[in-house]
Formats: C-alpha cells, structure tokens, sequence
C-alpha cells in the first residue's frame, strides 16, 4: 500500500440529512477533493426521513417505488452502482480519496503524492475495507471481505449477495458498499447495519407479508451490529471506532472537521439532480461498482 503522506485527514461527525442531500454531499466531497480544496475524508451520516437508495444502473419497477413511498421513505439513485440499500437502523459512511497508477488530471489540482488508493476497483474496495474491519475490531466484532459472485446481478436487495466489495460476519452480510471513480478520484460509500428490521426490505421489494421467500427462509438475512455485540452502540463509540479503524488502517490521522463553504454551496446545487427519481439509466462515462 502506498502510504498517504503527512497529509491531515478529515473526519467528518455523524449528521443526517434527506437521501438527495446526503448524495450531494458525498459527490461535493469528491468534487472538492479533486479540485485539491478538501482532503482525503471519511463522513458518517444517516437519513432523515429514512431511504431507499439504488444503485446508478439499477431499474426498479414503479409499484416498488410506489410501495417504497406509501411507507414514507425516500427514494434516491446513487451515483455509485451496486444494488437496494435500506437507511433504516443503519450508519452510512462514505471515504473519498485518490487512487494512484491514474494520469493526473492537471486541470483539477489532483497531486500525485497523494495518490495511495489502489488503481483497481477492487483493489481500492480492500484498502478502504481493511479500515471498516478495524473500526468493527475496535467494537470487539470480527468481520472478513467477501468474495465475487455475479449471482448479486440478478437481485434487487444489496443485502442478499456478498462481494469483493463487503464484509460479513459469520456468513451473514454485515456491510455493503458501493464505489465511484472521476478520473482518478475516489468516492466509496457503504451502510453497516445496526439493528435493521430482518423482513422490512423484501417486504418494500416484493410486496410479500409474513413469511420469507425461499431467498431468506433459511434464516436472517443479513447481520445487525447491535445483535452481535450484545448491546446498542452510541454514535459517539461508532465514530471513535471508526477514526481509530482508518487511522491503523492507513497509517494516518484523521482530524475532526466540517463541511468547507464550497462544498456546501456546490452540495446544495448538486442535490437538485437527485431531487427528482427516474427508472431511466443517464449515459456517463464514469466507472461505477459495487453491491
């Protein structure tokens, strides 16, 4: 792994915001960062109203995003790919860095000596996971990256597949993230269940009441945190696990700070475009994958 420099890293406090505004941000951060005006930085956040959000390219059918509504959810696309993610008695994050072996883009500001995220997808997937299993380390839990299965493709539910890109405990899918590239910047972000109702998503996904399909029967479908470790775990012990995970994993420091001026004003224009859900897949030329 190529070390990260003497460069402060940010963290960023647990806040919430709607699904559009929380996209916003995440791509804000990015922008900024690849302008050379914010550096590499984690943020903790959750969803006020809770969400539903899908991935880029994923399609989903209008009584779905019909049900989704009537529950009093958001609904948003990420700019990430992957597939449904539930925001409900969950901690999202997101970690935006540079990856390294790119051509720099000289316009943006971006510097080579800060380049120290692996040029593959799935590279990058395991350096910024090595600091989600320190962070679940850290709160006395054990947690492994799993392995690629194409079969995640043909499912709705992030939560009912287990890739490269996430990390399970004891078979059962703990974490999904989901990654953007721009250039050669970097924007991961991902949700570590906590204490999220078993059914509650394949309810909202296929309507069904009471029972589990054949997909889930076998028992829960995905681990909760808080299951695990016995007990809740206040936000206050979920952020100091999460500084002291990213910190060991990449031999650096992370400061607490906020949001610059900047990207809040380009975060509050940037959250237009998510404002408004389409089933249409938009035609871009960035790289996108995930769970």
């Amino acid at each position: 792994m190529n070390q990260p420099g003497k460069i402060e890293w940010r963290l960023l406090a647990y806040d919430e915001h709607d699904a559009a505004m929380n996209m916003a941000v995440d791509e804000a951060i990015l922008e900024t960062h690849l302008a050379g005006m914010a550096p590499p930085t984690v943020r903790l956040y959750g969803f006020r109203p809770p969400a539903v959000s899908i991935g880029y390219a994923q399609t989903l059918a209008p009584d779905v995003a019909q049900r989704i509504r009537a529950a009093g959810l958001d609904l948003v696309r990420r700019p990430t790919g992957g597939r449904a993610v539930l925001h409900l008695g969950d901690l999202t994050y997101s970690f935006v860095g540079t990856a390294s072996g790119a051509q720099p883009d000289k316009s943006n500001g971006a510097q080579a000596a800060n380049e120290f995220l692996s040029p593959s997808i799935i590279g990058a997937y395991k350096q910024i996971c090595l600091g989600l299993i320190g962070a679940l380390e850290h709160l006395g839990v054990a947690a492994e990256i799993g392995t690629s299965d194409s079969s995640y493709r043909q499912l709705q539910d992030c939560f009912l597949a287990t890739t490269t890109a996430d990390l399970h405990h004891r078979g059962k899918k703990l974490v999904g993230s989901a990654q953007l590239r721009r250039g050669n910047g970097v924007l991961q972000h991902g949700s570590l269940l906590l204490n999220q109702d078993q059914e509650l998503m394949e309810r909202l996904l296929t309507g069904t009441q009471g029972a589990l399909s054949p997909l889930t029967s076998r028992g829960a479908r995905h681990a909760n945190l808080f299951e695990i470790a016995g007990k809740n775990i206040a936000i206050s012990q979920l952020e100091a696990a999460m500084k002291s995970g990213f910190e060991k994993a990449f031999g650096t420091e992370l400061k607490l700070g906020a949001l610059t001026e900047s990207e809040t004003k380009l975060a509050g224009r940037l959250r237009e475009n998510y404002l408004t859900f389409t089933p249409q897949i938009r035609s871009s030329s960035l790289q996108h994958a995930g769970a």
